[in-house]
């Protein structure tokens, strides 16, 4: 575990937040934007933005009393469902297997809920998740079977904490999440809780890929001055503790000895689930051919023209990727002094100590579970007349690792590096004249988040030697919704709602020489192009229903300028008349684009278009 140089970084975090919050507060009032959308992955509603349980989904009259038993604060409830996926062309998926099963995806899901109100000041909530998938031809014929055919199987405690009111403050202690944006697609303030995809495409289920994290989460209750009400003040504490002990063992061993430790603490399930050769199931592409920068078809002389060519292995594209290739520049044993061009400077060429193996990436160094690498968190939030407005600074780590070269040896190492970030978020109904404010609610949204010191990885072998540089970015999205529009041209037993999203990540000190990082937050990316100084993606979502929601279509998608990528989620709910306890759900998933390397755009999912099926029951049990 690391404690070196990040540590330096690190000092003062606490100290820095009130200074941060000050500079956030003096720009959050030039964002506004909407209140909950309906469509998507809507947020809760009671402004405290908890996920899971909150004080609404409480039994209302819970006091004990003498007469009432130990139980009747209690209340279970969950719902078990079975979903089907099957790849729509199998043989896409040549780049990654050599099974043509078609079976994508069998996921048995068994979700209990339990609530438990003690008394007027005290709850307890807690989730469990027991998970089953079978065994995958994807898998077995990738000879990854030993890890994959496990590896999405859970039997665990997802989220549990305590909710305790003292006058002003409320106080959840436990294992929380906690959503601090409003987007419904795209991670912009949602800065707190890390990412699991090993089990499906990260966007296609943002609210289940969170992972909860244990932490001090205390929420203070502020009183009304001037025009400023509804205010309140949001800490977050989270130590580096956070063990995973499911979705752990991977083929590469990048948390053996760290999963009970803080293996939960970062992102999961990068690149693709299991292993890196193969990827897993729901992998990108990586580029199996491409002109390359000039460094690339330097690095290996006349072993391979200046392009990989279709055909040889992925594997074989990751390696001449920076910063494995740095090492050819360097290193006199893997023929530096025989290339004609390289651009470092012969007085820095010497033989390597490569004892170790070439590459050797061992362990991730995942941060240390000390006090000085805690994370923290300041949120304030308001009500101006018609706005919700909120700023927050947050003192973390990168969710995303860099691979760094350990100069003159064959060893690398994959690093997560301390970040700050300051956020503003805002949502009002927008003005509509009156005659048009039945058909169309329109509301705002809109949030924007600063964070310094991103690593992405760099061709720069030069000024980087160790194959990385830093840059700032900035993460804006601003967003429209009809929420629940009366509309009898379309239905008289239901509404209409849409949602319209335009989100931008922007590389502050973008170069020609950074490779495409993945996004928030960033960390170094494995296909070799140049970072992408603009990414702008935008969301369009519309859904309504029939006979009083027994019937409800969507429309999801996501466009993307680079490759003209899109990312396609068209769905169908069917409830019974006689029930709400279960439904079954219809989806396709489509990605369509001319870019099938575009990482950040999406299109790096080619091949992997898929139709599920998703049956669900509802209990309530006490």
């Amino acid at each position: 575990m690391e404690t070196g140089w990040h540590e330096k970084c690190r000092s003062g975090g606490v100290s820095r937040t009130v200074a941060a919050l000050a500079g956030a507060l003096m720009i959050f009032g030039l964002l506004v934007g909407a209140a909950n959308a309906g469509g998507l992955n809507a947020q809760p509603s009671n402004g405290l933005n908890i996920t899971g349980a909150n004080a609404d989904a409480l039994p209302q009259s819970s006091a004990a009393t003498p007469e009432n038993s130990w139980l009747s604060g209690l209340h279970v409830s969950g719902y078990l469902s079975q979903t089907f996926g099957m790849w729509q062309n199998p043989s896409a998926l040549r780049n990654f297997t050599t099974s043509r099963n078609n079976l994508a995806t069998s996921r048995t899901l068994l979700q209990v809920d339990e609530n438990y109100q003690l008394n007027d000041n005290n709850s307890f909530f807690a989730r469990e998740w027991f998970v089953y998938e079978p065994p995958y031809a994807f898998n077995s014929a990738n000879g990854i079977g030993m890890y994959g055919n496990e590896f999405y199987n859970q039997y665990n405690v997802r989220d549990a904490w305590w909710e305790n009111k003292t006058g002003p403050l409320t106080t959840y202690i436990g294992n929380q999440i906690v959503v601090w944006g409003q987007s419904l697609a795209f991670r912009v303030g949602d800065v707190v809780n890390p990412q699991d995809t090993t089990w499906a495409f990260g966007f296609a289920n943002l609210e289940q890929s969170r992972i909860p994290q244990w932490m001090i989460h205390p929420i203070l209750n502020l009183p009304q001055f001037g025009p400023f009400t509804s205010n309140f003040l949001e800490g977050i504490l989270i130590p580096r503790l956070q063990p995973m002990w499911n979705s752990c063992d991977y083929a590469d061993h990048r948390y053996d000895g760290e999963c009970n430790v803080n293996a939960g603490s970062v992102n999961n399930g990068f690149p693709g689930g299991v292993g890196f050769d193969p990827a897993g199931r729901f992998s990108e592409h990586l580029a199996t051919f491409r002109y390359m920068p000039p460094n690339t078809a330097i690095a290996f002389g006349s072993t391979l023209p200046p392009y990989i060519p279709a055909g040889l292995p992925m594997q074989f594209s990751r390696l001449v990727g920076s910063p494995l290739s740095n090492a050819f520049y360097y290193c006199k044993n893997l023929g530096s002094g025989a290339q004609p061009f390289n651009p470092v400077p012969a007085k820095l060429q010497r033989a390597c100590n490569l004892s170790g193996g070439f590459p050797s990436v061992g362990q991730w160094k995942i941060p240390a579970s000390t006090v000085a690498n805690w994370d923290e968190g300041l949120r304030f939030h308001t009500l101006v007349g018609p706005a919700e407005l909120t700023a927050f600074y947050y003192n973390d780590w990168s969710l995303y690792p860099n691979t760094y070269w350990v100069q003159y040896t064959g060893q690398f190492r994959n690093k997560f590096a301390p970040l700050q970030q300051v956020g503003v978020t805002g949502d009002m109904p927008l003005p509509v004249p009156e005659s048009l404010s039945e058909y169309l609610p329109l509301v705002g949204r809109a949030e924007a988040v600063y964070a310094n010191h991103q690593g992405v990885n760099t061709w720069d072998v030069v000024g980087n030697p160790d194959g990385v540089r830093f840059t700032d970015t900035l993460n804006w999205m601003v967003a429209a919704d009809i929420d629940q529009a009366y509309a009898p041209w379309l239905t008289s037993t239901g509404n209409l709602s849409a949602n319209v999203e335009v989100n931008d990540f922007i590389t502050l000190d973008g170069a020609n020489s950074m490779m495409e990082a993945f996004g928030p937050y960033t960390g170094g990316a494995l296909v070799p192009e140049a970072n992408i100084k603009n990414n702008v993606s935008a969301l369009f979502n519309l859904g309504t229903s029939w006979m009083w929601e027994d019937i409800a279509p969507a429309w999801t998608m996501v466009f993307n300028p680079k490759g003209r990528t899109f990312l396609l989620f068209p769905s169908l709910v069917l409830n019974p008349p006689w029930t709400k306890k279960y439904f079954v759900k219809l989806q396709a998933i489509e990605v369509l684009g001319g870019d099938p390397y575009a990482q950040q755009a999406g299109g790096g999912f080619k091949g992997e278009s898929m139709l599920t099926a998703q049956l669900q029951y509802n209990f309530n049990l006490l």
